[in-house]
């Protein structure tokens, strides 16, 4: 870890950093609303952006390497406890009298540390399995970007089933039937994952660019 702190890095590689944590905690503050898709399918809205983070897991594995992915996953857990910290002083301070949203503003930001528990242990176990499914499949591919596409979809469906087992069970345990949960776990994960192929074409494009950018700065 020390020698990734003294590492310098490019604006690039900050900017991408700065999308997957913001992905992150948009993500978890959106996932306490179920929406309803077709096929009478039921899911968490982080659904929508939850995705990119593993994309760009991807591109953080191949371009910027193993090392580099597993911190950035930490500093999204980092920031958003510090998010749920945030939240949880805002709803605890008293408000004025003539605010009329307090209920309103805590439904909605009071499961925050529900979700953080859930995002947390998720997060961890499937970035960890996205992580070293990608890099063990990686190893054949050393100094090529070849396979990319194989790769980034195989350890995201490893990654989401992993993160799927673990937050859908903890955030919705009693706020649906049993039978409900258990089909969204599934269909959530390739779901997402279906979601990563249809732009896979546009991922592998900007996968390159950034490899191409790297190579020339």
């Amino acid at each position: 870890m020390k020698e990734l702190i003294n590492k310098k890095y490019s604006s690039l590689q900050l900017l991408l950093t700065l999308i997957f944590v913001s992905c992150l905690i948009v993500s978890n503050i959106i996932a306490s609303k179920q929406i309803q898709l077709p096929f009478d399918l039921v899911m968490p809205a982080a659904v929508i952006i939850f995705p990119i983070t593993y994309i760009l897991s991807d591109i953080f594995s191949e371009v910027y390497g193993y090392k580099w992915s597993r911190a950035t996953n930490y500093l999204g857990l980092i920031m958003n406890l510090f998010a749920v910290i945030a939240f949880t002083i805002a709803i605890k301070i008293p408000a004025p009298v003539f605010y009329e949203n307090q209920e309103a503003f805590k439904t909605i930001l009071g499961n925050t540390p529900r979700i953080l528990i859930a995002s947390t242990l998720g997060l961890w176990l499937g970035d960890f399995l996205n992580d070293n499914v990608f890099r063990m499949m990686k190893k054949k591919y050393q100094s090529s970007h070849k396979n990319y596409g194989a790769r980034a979809i195989t350890s995201s469906l490893v990654g989401e089933i992993g993160d799927s087992l673990i937050f859908i069970p903890i955030v919705f345990y009693g706020a649906m039937p049993v039978e409900v949960m258990a089909k969204m776990i599934f269909t959530q994960a390739f779901l997402k994952v279906g979601y990563e192929v249809i732009i896979l074409p546009i991922s592998k494009r900007v996968m390159l660019k950034v490899s191409e950018y790297e190579q020339e700065t």
